[in-house]
């Protein structure tokens, strides 16, 4: 084996070892935290050079401020004065930002276990990538690479309350893609969501917010070159496509185009044949099993080839500005608009008919995307303001 071997990134397919960590505070539990190898892992071993593993981020977390253990977060409640027992709420806002990244040590404790092998045995596709042995460098730790990160805050509303819990919410839909992976979010309040907010936090309750992240991770094939024949049904991806978005209406949606997608996987409306070859220590039976089959079925690659040989067929594509995504919802994914760009689309009225099917082949080598959500509410916030209320929230009479 040459001397010059590079890591290529984190193997492909569903499998990854799961190292759990504490969850960062006092009474949290243990985070599960999937480890994926690098793909060419028994080479750099082989080399004598660091074996790569990569995590992938397990939630969503509430961030701390630049320099500080205070969380990044402040909420601002208007009330009219003079202040009674009963104040009349006026309205609103909140700031926070959140990130993805692991809590603070986690890095180190799973890098120990790794070079330890204080772990459960890995699953048998990639045990043969965790090639750490005794005398050798210490291994390397990384996030898995972020291509996208699509970013949405939903409001949990209550089932009932003083008012409509009227928020708006603000905040770059595109999220941070380093290993901190951070997002900011502005909130407004109407005075019913302000006095909720303000009851939530001195209770000690977490606001009722979702933050929600769609990552687009970035894996490699190695040495292997995986082959996939893709048969669509044109009619039948039609009718799966109507239940999913109407004809008419304005596609990607918040998520519709990938669940669509996933819905024609399993009617059979898009059918997949997938093949490797490689070194034997890379592809083989085991490798091309039933779940990775799945998994290559699904990737943002073959979300292209579909969505391309349906686009003539079953889509209305002007030249018109797509909507713009609405308060709090991701954009399109970055699959869709190497297909669409920015155009307005909509699935057409009229199904195809005469059984028409559509083939194309593609070919594999290096790196393949597949999209993931990671979500997580504000608990860090009330936690917190359990004992420092005073930090995270401002009540001003007006």
């Amino acid at each position: 084996m040459p001397d010059s071997v590079f890591p290529a990134g984190p193997v492909f397919g569903p499998d990854s070892l799961v190292i759990d960590i504490d969850g960062g505070a006092p009474g949290d539990p243990a985070v599960g935290v999937h480890i994926r190898p690098d793909a060419l892992n028994a080479g750099l071993a082989a080399a004598g050079q660091p074996t790569r593993y990569y995590f992938q981020p397990p939630r969503v977390t509430v961030a701390t401020r630049s320099g500080s253990s205070d969380l990044d977060f402040s909420a601002t409640a208007m009330v009219r004065a003079p202040v009674t027992p009963q104040p009349e709420y006026l309205g609103g806002s909140c700031t926070f930002a959140c990130t993805a990244a692991l809590p603070d040590g986690a890095e180190a404790r799973i890098v120990q276990k790794l070079t330890d092998h204080d772990h459960a045995d890995p699953p048998a596709r990639i045990a043969s990538l965790f090639a750490h042995g005794p005398g050798s460098p210490a291994p390397e730790l990384v996030m898995v690479p972020i291509t996208a990160n699509a970013v949405s805050c939903v409001v949990e509303h209550p089932p009932s309350g003083p008012g409509p819990l009227l928020m708006s919410v603000q905040g770059g839909s595109g999220g941070g893609i380093d290993i901190q992976a951070r997002s900011s979010f502005l909130v407004s309040f109407s005075p019913a969501a302000a006095e909720a907010v303000v009851t939530n936090l001195r209770d000690a309750a977490a606001p009722p917010f979702l933050v929600r992240n769609v990552l687009t991770e970035q894996f490699d094939t190695g040495r292997a070159t995986i082959t996939t024949e893709v048969d669509v049904d044109i009619e039948k991806l039609h009718g799966v496509f109507a239940a999913a978005v109407p004809p008419g209406e304005p596609w990607p949606g918040d998520g519709a185009a990938a669940a669509a997608y996933r819905a024609a996987l399993t009617a059979g409306a898009v059918r997949t044949h997938v093949t490797g070859t490689g070194p034997t220590s890379t592809v083989g039976p085991v490798l091309l099993g039933s779940s990775v089959t799945a998994w290559l079925s699904d990737t943002d690659e073959l979300r292209k080839v579909v969505f391309s040989l349906a686009k003539g067929s079953l889509f209305d594509v002007t030249d018109a500005d797509a909507p713009q995504a609405g308060q709090g919802a991701p954009p399109a994914p970055a699959w869709w608009t190497e297909v669409f760009g920015d155009a307005r689309v909509t699935l057409k009225n009229e199904a195809p008919t005469g059984g028409v099917h559509l083939q194309q082949v593609l070919i594999t080598q290096g790196t393949v995307t597949v999209e993931r959500t990671i979500e997580g509410g504000l608990a860090e916030v009330a936690a917190a303001a359990r004992t420092e209320l005073d930090k995270y929230l401002t009540v001003i009479a007006i």
